[in-house]
Order: C-alpha cells, then sequence, then structure tokens
C-alpha cells in the first residue's frame, strides 16, 4: 500500500486546488471543479487496487496532468509574501494547505506558531509596525479583543456574508469564526491504573485528591482554550463560585502550560494521568495511535468559535483578503476536519468518521464565547492575582 502515497497525496492537493476558484465566488467554483475531479481520480483508484504497474503509472500521470489543468484554468496572481499567526495543526499538513493556496495565487505563506493570549498581545505590541497579515485560528477571544482595540481590518468576504448576524462574525466585519471546538479531559490509561482512578466524567471529580499532581491545564493568561474552560465554569457555576472551584482544583493541577493543545499530548505521552484540552486535539493524538481516553464534563462543557482575522496594516492586503476566503472553501474544511477534527462551520460539510460535534457533548446551557470573549482582560486579570500569582 505505501507505493500509493504519492497518488493519494497528489488526490488531496488537486481537492484542495478546486477549492482555490477567483474571488468573490470561489465556493461555486469550487464545486464545479471538485466534482469533476473527484469523479475522475475515484473512479481510477478503483481500478488502481486491481490493475496492473503499468495502469497504475499511467493513473498517476493523469493526476498530475488535472492538478495542473486546474492551475492553469483559475489563476488569480496575487505574489509576494503572507505571515500568519498561530498554526492550527501539524507542520506537514499545513504544507499541504500552502502548497495549494501557493498554486493558486503564487504567494508564500509562512505560519508562526503561537497561543491566542500570545498572538494577542504581540498583535498589541506590534500595532505601530505590524509584522503579520493574519490571525489564522484560535479561539475568538483574541479576535473579539483585537477587533475592540481597532487592531484588526474589516473585510466582508467569502465567509462573512455565509452566516447571519450572531455570535458566530462580527458584525462590521473584523473577524469571521471558520471552526468549532470542544473542551475535554484527556486520560492517560497507565496512569489511571497506577493511581487506581477512572477518568474524570465531571468537573467535580477533577477535586478528588486522587489525582493529585496528576491534572495539566494551560494558563488562561497564555492559552484561549484555558481561558474557554475558566469561562465556561464562570457561566456554569457562577464567577466567584468558579474561582473557589478552580483554586480547589489547583491543589491537584501539576503544571500550567503556555499552550493549550500541550495538557492532551502530556496525557496522551502518559506524563500525566488527566489533560484539559480541546477534543480536536486529543482526537489528533488518538489518530497517532497514542493510548488516551476522551471524555467530557457531565455537568455541560464550554466551546470554542476558532476565528480569522486580518491584522491591521498587514503589508500584502490582497493575499490576506484571499486567504480569508480560502479558509471557507468546502475543500479546506473538509481537509481540516479530516487531518484536524476541528469543527466545519460552511454548511454541507459532513463530520469525518469519529469525529465529536456539538450534538454529541452536553454544552453549558447560555455558554456563548463571543460574549466572554470580551470579558477576557477583567477575568484573566483575577486569575492571575488569585492563582497565578500562588503558583
Amino acid at each position: 500500500m505505501k507505493r500509493f502515497k504519492p497518488l493519494l497525496i497528489l488526490v488531496v492537493v488537486s481537492l484542495l486546488l478546486a477549492a482555490c476558484g477567483p474571488t468573490p465566488t470561489p465556493l461555486v467554483i469550487t464545486k464545479e471543479i471538485e466534482k469533476e475531479v473527484v469523479v475522475t481520480k475515484e473512479v481510477q483508484v478503483e481500478k488502481e487496487v486491481i490493475v496492473t504497474v503499468e495502469v497504475e503509472k499511467e493513473v498517476e500521470k493523469e493526476v498530475v496532468k488535472e492538478v495542473e489543468k486546474v492551475v492553469e484554468v483559475t489563476p488569480t496572481p496575487i505574489g509576494g509574501q503572507l505571515i500568519l499567526y498561530a498554526c492550527l495543526f501539524d507542520p506537514d499538513k499545513l504544507q499541504v494547505i500552502f502548497s495549494t493556496f501557493k498554486a493558486q495565487y503564487g504567494v508564500e505563506v509562512t505560519c508562526l506558531d503561537m497561543s491566542s493570549g500570545e498572538a494577542l498581545e504581540r498583535i498589541r505590541a506590534e500595532s505601530e509596525n505590524p509584522q503579520g497579515d493574519v490571525l489564522f485560528g484560535t479561539t475568538n477571544l483574541s479576535h473579539v479583543n483585537l477587533a475592540a482595540d481597532d487592531l484588526t481590518e474589516p473585510y466582508e468576504g467569502v465567509g462573512w456574508n455565509l452566516f447571519d448576524q450572531g455570535a458566530i462574525k462580527d458584525p462590521g466585519g473584523r473577524w469571521t469564526g471558520f471552526y468549532y471546538g470542544v473542551i475535554g479531559f484527556a486520560c492517560s490509561p497507565e496512569r489511571l491504573e497506577e493511581l487506581g482512578a477512572e477518568c474524570p466524567t465531571s468537573w467535580q471529580d477533577l477535586l478528588d485528591p486522587v489525582y493529585e499532581g496528576e491534572i495539566v491545564i494551560a494558563s488562561p493568561a497564555a492559552s484561549g482554550t484555558s481561558y474557554t474552560t475558566l469561562s465556561g465554569l464562570a457561566q456554569l457555576l457562577g464567577e466567584d463560585e468558579a474561582f473557589d472551584f478552580w483554586k480547589q482544583m489547583d491543589a491537584n493541577v501539576a503544571q500550567y502550560t503556555e499552550s493549550g493543545s500541550a495538557p492532551g499530548k502530556m496525557a496522551a505521552a502518559g506524563e500525566f494521568a488527566v489533560g484539559i484540552s480541546f477534543a480536536h486535539d486529543i482526537q489528533v493524538q488518538q489518530d497517532k495511535g497514542l493510548p488516551v481516553i476522551l471524555t467530557f464534563p457531565e455537568e455541560g462543557t464550554s466551546f470554542e468559535i476558532g476565528g480569522i482575522s486580518i491584522i491591521k496594516g498587514a503589508k500584502n492586503m490582497a493575499a490576506a483578503q484571499a486567504w480569508v476566503d480560502y479558509v471557507f472553501s468546502e475543500a479546506f474544511q473538509r481537509y481540516h476536519n479530516d487531518v484536524a477534527h476541528r469543527l466545519p462551520v460552511v454548511p454541507g460539510v459532513a463530520l469525518a468518521t469519529g469525529t465529536v460535534g456539538l450534538e454529541d457533548v452536553k454544552l453549558i446551557d447560555g455558554y456563548d464565547p463571543t460574549e466572554w470573549a470580551a470579558k477576557r482582560d477583567d477575568l484573566v486579570a483575577r486569575w492571575q492575582e488569585e492563582i497565578g500569582a500562588g503558583r
């Protein structure tokens, strides 16, 4: 089966290229090209499994020819460089996306990995001389706060126009949500066995002394993932009660990380019994074959709207706008869900097998991530004073 890998990669690339129609109507072009390419490739791949090596080579040439055809028919040259802040998934997966975008627009894309809190502070610090073009992902708390500080550019593009007014987008076009994610618990079976414990299935379980020194979670000051947890608890319990709860949980917390995905990775590696992260980050560890259990708190869990926005003063505005439109193509949303398990927002894009959707878990009643994003600075300052300062 390994000999088919190059062909499969080309199929993925051709699908993504099919999404890159010229603005302002890339979604229409996506549907037309995708249908033509997918039907051709599926039939050929089925043949490939049962016929000779000579046919395999012929099919492979046909795939390359089709990719070239798509690029040739729908070029939209922009050129230059595009700098993204915050990288959503593994570098090799990003390169597939960057390659298709470059083929369409001639733009070299670079992504600087950072948490939502780091991105927020960096963009604020660089406001007089912006170094990035697009804040690509992270919870919408960064996007909401940057918009309030007038540090993002309004852009009512393809994605923004997909949705009615509501929590998924800024009414002035300064950011738009392009995926969802829900908070879950990652557990190491090996560590749990050593402790004689079960994977927690409620928030209250996290206060059990059996988990002393065995819970890892990011700092809400650095991570949007952890702020989503904190704000969800404030919605569920009330703000004062949420801080009382966290102070009790703090006795069991071994470490506060900078990255929101790190706790899930650390639990998957058997370093700690419990990590609190977004479910999609935990599922990526499961995809890698690591022994990690995923559970959700029965009282209800909080969720994120992952956003995208153009940084005010972006040096390549045309490329920034093209990238923002690109992430709302059906092919990008499909690939993003397949490799990163983040939940698509574009209508008609079904969840990949095994992906946990919003309807699969109990959400905290009344929780609105956009509303809580506006309270981020005050809530984080309180956490730093009452909890973080004591670590």
